[in-house]
This record gives structure tokens, sequence and C-alpha cells, in this order.
């Protein structure tokens, strides 16, 4: 895409508005009305408040005594919002990412983030209060009312995965008029989107039902240098049917049916290069961001030393290799240019197993499918009691194939670096809540939750070295796991007074692991808990239990304003790495627990036309989770191994503060921002990665955690002018996100830099339908999103990999509401 065209479409929308403007004010004074119109047009009105339902019970947002950004539907079309990427990026404090693809979610919230992809995560998304377990990627948010993102512990009142935030998804509900909607989208890139929703009366004040469908696709902005395919593509269609039931005055029900499928092609990466080496000297730098041994990286002393054999511990009386302290330690961040990249293709194009002759094809990137179904219960006993029952399934399944030397390399040193998972997770679960009357001084709400998953799956890293000989490898059995969560909980809350009111929370949670089934294969090699010769596989079973308190005060200073302090306990569950020939002191990781404290405060300004929200926060975490990056000996083809591990390494700290602005500073023209900075760090505990760069020191006190910005910003502004003498009105708005540095682990040692990234659009609007021209990323920032520490793949020396960012894109929507 040329650069002008951003720059033009920008300075477009510049020089529109005056003249635009100039209508409104400019036209001569024909009569009185047109007068009052005009004037009209700049007199700011108060901002429209949204209600939410974040505490299970539907209030006013200022009115919650929660740090949340809520999105409408109309706020999420207007700011081109359709996936949870899309929203965190104008959320500060929270971060969603692809770097691993749409099946690779890892969010960030406050500091807190995950360490495995499959491993319970931070913060929870509910499709109308149901749980949501995985794949929220490439979940599409088209049909939505209104978006809560909901910061800090919520395990009180949403459960497990919840112990850093909720992100509460409210569809639209089917009406009792024909209604629909239909959205398109054209852009770069080979970008193509169509959604439809339409709302059918089925019989009259009593049943409806709303269907909706869309399908996407993404054509890729980078090429694999191997074989000239496009990385990065995506295509999904998705389609459901929301029914509501209204028997009486006392009895609702509403039944979900979801399907959703997509089929993606190879994620991005970029490895950086090493130093070239010889006898143990380096010859060339290569373009290597590795720094000498010896030479300091951020402030720390790069000490590379070797491993002790008995204790397997990093130890500064074991020297490192020559050619490991020659090669150095990878540092700092880099820039990417050049949109070709290479990535393993041929192996990956055409999958036969072997063994059982099954031809899987094309295993390249990822395919997944999801089908979900949710009932919802209410019924009401006249006097404001109410009971609620929530029952929901989900099936999902997963496939990918990836080239994990991330850089085109199949086979080196007899290690294969190519993998193939096939996954099956299904998962349910059944919640039921009594809740009194809401008008009194003193109500509660009690209720028990119940949550089973099972998942299984297929693994294979399709190329094994046998002698001298390189021969597909076979499917195996990947250890199976059962996860059961029993939670009963229950809230209360009292309004002393207009001004006081205090709540209490609390769940007891109580859940069990399990890992197990078949043998995965028979041991080749004697390694870790596997024997050559005989079966392998990995089993355990463990029950974690924790209780989750949390207690509000709030209290009104007037109508507007608001102040409120809260505490509140989160935990998440430990588990099992369940990697065949891993050592047995890897096989466990316990849970991880926080400790939350937050005081903010809510106002509404100038006659509602400002809102300003505060909040400070601190989390003590006890018990962190980090990946560590492990090398190990495959006992199935033996094989060297390059994998990682979560283990706990001891506790941490994040605090920090959250502001959100939102001034209606004319009737036209609103602006807005939210900014986040978080302090990060961790306290106390060991890590052996750290131990083998920093000299046998493995203390991970005072080192900040991995994937969190300790500023990030967003800005807004968006216009809406009327055209005059045309009905129209002229759209317009631009958003602006900062973030700052990003450490990809708990060294410090590799980030990624601030990006800036900028979002523009302009169009018009008639009463029912809308056409906006876009452009994304509109200053072409390629500064990569996030970084990991990693191997090259021929030498098995450090280095680290980088993930590209989705370039600029021009594109144009349409939607037509009916």
């Amino acid at each position: 895409m040329s650069p002008s065209k951003p720059l033009l479409l920008i300075a477009a929308i510049l020089a529109a508005y005056p003249a635009i403007a100039q209508t409104t004010s400019a036209a001569p004074a024909a009569s009185a009305a047109s007068a009052a119109a005009a004037a009209n047009a700049d007199s700011p009105q108060a901002i429209e408040s949204v209600i939410v339902t974040a505490r299970r019970i539907a209030e006013r947002l200022q009115d919650v005594p929660l740090s949340i950004v809520a999105l409408t539907g109309k706020d999420l079309e207007e700011r081109g919002i359709t996936s949870l990427v899309d929203l965190s990026l104008l959320t500060p404090g929270l971060s969603y990412s692809t770097d691993f693809g749409r099946t690779g979610e890892r969010p960030v919230v406050r500091g807190i983030s995950v360490t495995r992809l499959d491993a319970p995560q931070p913060v929870s998304v509910f499709i109308d209060g149901v749980y949501v377990r995985d794949g929220v990627l490439s979940l599409g948010i088209d049909d939505a009312q209104r978006i809560e993102v909901i910061k800090g512990p919520q395990s009180a009142l949403y459960g497990r995965a919840t112990y850093a935030g909720a992100i509460n998804y409210v569809t639209v509900k089917p009406g009792n008029v024909l209604s629909g909607k239909v959205t398109t989208t054209v852009a770069e890139d080979g970008e193509r989107a169509v959604f439809g929703a339409l709302t059918v009366p089925l019989v009259n004040d009593m049943l409806s039902m709303r269907v909706r469908l869309k399908h996407s696709e993404f054509g890729g902005q980078y090429t694999n240098s191997v074989d000239g395919s496009k990385l990065g593509t995506e295509n999904s269609d998705s389609g459901g049917v929301k029914f509501a039931l209204r028997l009486s005055e006392n009895f609702d029900a509403s039944l979900s049916l979801d399907t959703a499928r997509s089929r993606d092609g190879m994620f991005v990466t970029v490895v950086r290069p090493i130093p070239l080496q010889a006898g143990g000297k380096v010859t060339n730098q290569n373009g290597s961001s590795n720094v000498a041994n010896g030479s300091e990286c951020n402030g720390h002393l790069i000490n590379l030393v070797g491993t002790d054999p008995v204790t397997k511990l990093p130890s500064a009386s074991f020297p490192a290799s020559p050619s490991t302290i020659a090669n150095g330690w990878p540092c700092g961040a880099v820039s990417i240019s050049g949109t070709s990249f290479p990535l393993v293709a041929t192996e990956l194009a055409s999958y036969i197993d072997p063994v059982s002759g099954i031809d899987y094809g094309d295993v390249r990137g990822s395919r997944r499918s999801v089908d979900r179904g949710a009932l919802t219960l209410n019924y009401g006993f006249g006097d404001g009691y109410q009971l609620t029952s929530q029952t929901a399934y989900t099936r999902t399944a997963t496939n990918a194939g990836t080239d994990q030397s991330y850089g085109g390399t199949a086979l080196a040193l007899g290690t294969s670096w190519l993998s193939y998972t096939r996954d099956k997770l299904n998962y349910k679960s059944q919640e039921i809540r009594l809740t009194s009357p809401l008008d009194a001084d003193l109500t509660w709400a009690v209720g028990a939750f119940y949550y089973k998953e099972e998942a299984d799956g297929l693994t294979t890293n399709l190329l094994v070295q046998k002698g001298a000989a390189v021969v597909p490898d076979t499917m195996r059995l990947k250890p199976a796991s059962t996860i059961e969560n029993m939670a009963p909980f229950a809230t209360v809350q009292y309004q002393f007074n207009k001004q006081l009111r205090m709540s209490f929370e609390g769940r007891y949670s109580s859940e069990r692991v399990q890992v197990g089934g078949p043998p995965q294969g028979i041991a080749v090699v004697t390694t870790g808990p596997c024997v050559a010769g005989q079966p392998c596989g990995i089993t355990g079973d463990r029950t974690f239990t924790d209780f989750a308190p949390r207690v509000t005060v709030d209290y009104k200073l007037n109508k507007e304003t608001m102040l409120y302090a809260q505490v509140a306990k989160g935990s998440k569950a430990g588990g099992f790495n369940t990697l065949p020939g891993l050592a047995a002191n890897y096989l466990t990781f316990e849970g991880e627990r926080i400790r939350a404290t937050e005081i903010g405060a809510k106002s509404r300004l100038l006659g509602g036309r400002l809102l300003v929200n505060l909040a400070l926060f601190e989390n003590d975490i006890s018990g962190l989770q980090l990946s560590n990056a492990i090398t190990l000996v495959n006992p199935f083809t033996g094989a060297f191994q390059n994998d990682t591990a979560t283990v706990n390494v001891g506790k941490a700290r994040t605090r920090g503060l959250e502001a959100e602005v939102v001034y209606q500073a004319a009737q036209w023209l609103q602006l807005s921002g939210n900014y986040a900075y978080t302090d990060a760090k961790a306290l106390a505990g060991t890590e052996t990665t750290s131990g083998s760069v920093f000299g046998g020191n493995m203390s991970v006190a005072g080192f900040t955690l991995q994937r969190t910005p300790k500023h990030s910003l967003s800005l807004s502004a968006a216009m809406d002018l009327p055209i005059q003498g045309t009905g129209l009105r002229f759209v317009s708005r631009a958003d602006l996100t900062y973030q700052s540095r990003r450490y990809a682990d708990i060294t410090n040692t590799i980030w990624a830099d601030p990006f800036t990234r900028i979002n523009v659009n302009a169009g018009v609007r008639g009463k029912d339908w809308r056409v906006v021209a876009f452009v994304r990323n509109a200053t072409d920032d390629a500064t990569p999103g996030n970084a990991f520490r990693y191997f090259n793949a021929g030498t098995f020396r450090r280095t680290a990999v980088d993930f590209p960012v989705r370039m600029r894109q021009f594109g144009v929507t349409a939607s037509y509401d009916f």
C-alpha cells in the first residue's frame, strides 16, 4: 500500500471538519428554527449512562465499585472493534495478542499473565454469563449489546480463571419486532468480512429468535520464503441462534446454540541471528543482538555458567562450554524489516502417519472447531426473589502444525523441530443462583457452580532420525486430563444510608486435576520416569482448594461522585507438566494465589459531560508460576527436544494506577482517554535460566514480570456532525494506542520496544446505515509486539524470537440496520 493513502485520508478528515462544521453555523439565518438547530449542534449534552451487569445485577456503570471499561455495541462499531485483540488495544491494563496464532491466547491484566497456552487464564470471557474456557481470540463480538472489561480478582463472583479479571460479553437479545443488521468490510491484504443478524418474533410477546452468521478472511501480509505461501492468514465461519421465551411475568428462558470453524495459516515469527563461530571464537557478529559474555545487558552482568551434574542446577563451579560463552546472550530489542521469512513448508504441507497410514494432508497452521450450547432459566417468586440456572456445554477440536524452530529448520542434530497436535477439549458447566429482592437495604445471593472438562489428543514430531535416515514420525497419544471444579458462593450487600454501602462476597473452590490415560508409547531410551523398552505415560492426581473473598465499601460524596475501596483474594489452580521424559521434579506445580487491594473514585462532572474514573491497585502474588525453557530427551525418539515447563518461582507484586476520562466537548465531539501505569516486580524466588545467565544466581527478586508494559495509553476523538441540507451526518474518529517496553522473560534481557498505533476512520451515516473508510496502524509502525527467549535450531545456542505485527491497512466498512 502506498504511504500516501492514509496520509491523504487523515488530511481529508482534517480538511473536511472545518468545512462541515461551518455548514452548521455559516448558513444564512433564514429562520429561527435553523438558528436554534445550529446552536443546538454545538451545545454539549450529558454522556449517556451505561447499564452493566458486572456484579450479576443491572447497575449504572458509574455506581459499580469496580474498575470497569464498558463499551456498547455502537461503541464497538464506531471504533472498528471486532475481536478481543482490538478491544485490548483500547483498554490499558489489558493485553491480548495473537503471537502464537488465534489458538494461543496469553492475556495480561495488571501485570498478571499466564505461562502456558493450555493453562487456566488470569482473565476469562463470559458470554451472557457462561464461562468460555479457550479460543477467545477467534471469538466474534459483532453481535454485542455490550462488553464489560472488569479488572481485579473476580473469583468470588465469576469463579475459576478470573483471579485477575473477567470480560463479560452480553449479546443482543431477541425482541418482539422483526429487525436485523448487515455489516460488510473490505480491506487490503485480502481482508473480507460479512456479518448478518436477524431477529424474528415467533409467538407474539412470548417467543422470538435471533440468527447470526459471519464469514471473515485475511490473506496475510507476510510471505514464507521457503515456498512462497502467505503467513498469518485467517479464515473463519461462524453462526448461531438464540431463542428467548417468556411464559409469564415470573418465568423467562434463553437458549443459545453456536458453532464456529477457523482455518489459519502459520503464524509469523522471526528468529534473531546468532554470532558465527569457528573454534569456539566469534568470527562475525552476523547482525546478532547477542552481547558478549562479561558485558552488561539492561544493567545486569552477563556471566554464563554450566550445570552441576548432581543438582542439575546452574553453578559457577561448572563453566559453560566455549561455544556457549562465545555465543553470548541475546539482549535488547530488534527492528524487523521486510515481509519474507522462512518457516518449514515441505514436511508440514503433506503428512502421512507411517504406522496408521492416515493421510492428514496439509497440516500447516491451525484448524479449530467450536460448538457451544447454553440454557438460562429465570424464575421470579413474585416478591422479588429470583432463581437462575445456567447450563452450558462446549466441545472444541484444535489441530496445529508448527515449525518450532521458528526459522525454517525441520531437523538438526537428530532433533525434530516440527510438531503436529490434534487436541480435543470438552467442558460443561452448571450454575444455580438465588437472588434476594434488589430494592431492600440488605440484598444477598447464594449459589453453586460445577465445572468439568476432559481433554485428550495426539501429537507427533513429524520427523525422526533413525541411524543415518530421516523418516516420518508417528502420532502418539497425549496424556489425557480431567478437571473438575465445585464451588459454592455467596454475596451480601447492605446499604447503611444514601451514602454508605458495604458488600461481602466469597467462594469456596475445590478443583481436582487428573492426568493419565493409556501409555503414550514404548520408550526407546531411559529418560525421566520412562524406561527403555517399557510403556511410558504421565499420571497424576491432585486437588487444589481455595477460598476467595472480597470486601467492598463505597461512599457517595454526592449523586455523581463515588469513592470505593476493596480487598480481595483469588487463586489459579496448579497442575501438571505432561511432557514425556521430563524429570520428576518438574511433574507438578502448585497453585498461584493473589491478594488484591484497590481504591478508586468515579465521578460525573459538568452536568454529566465529563466522566473521571481513577483506581489505585496492588496485587501480592505467591506461588508465582513462570515458564522455564528446558531441554529433554524424548523417550520415544531418543532425540533432544526443547520445550517449556511451568514452575513456581516465588513471590511477586504488581501495583499501579488506572485513569479514564471522557469529555463531551460539544454535541458533535467526544474526547476520551485511558491510561494505566503498572509496576510489576518479582519479590522472591528462583529460576534456573536466570542462574545460567547471571553466574549461578537464580534469584528473580527485583526483576520486572514479563509481557507487561509499565505505561499504556489510549486516546480517542470522535466527531458526529450534520451535513447541511442532506439529513446525513459526517462521522469520524481517531484512536491512538501506546505501550512501553515489554520484557520477554524474567531475566529482563530481551524485550520489545515501545509502540504507537493510530487508527483513523471517516464516513457518512444516515438514519439506519453507515459507510466509513478506515486506516489501521496509519503510521505503519513495525515494532514487534512481543518476543521470547529461545534456541538456534542448528546449534542449540541461545537467541530470541520476535513476533511481527499487522502492518498498515486501508479499507471500507458498510453497515445497515433494519
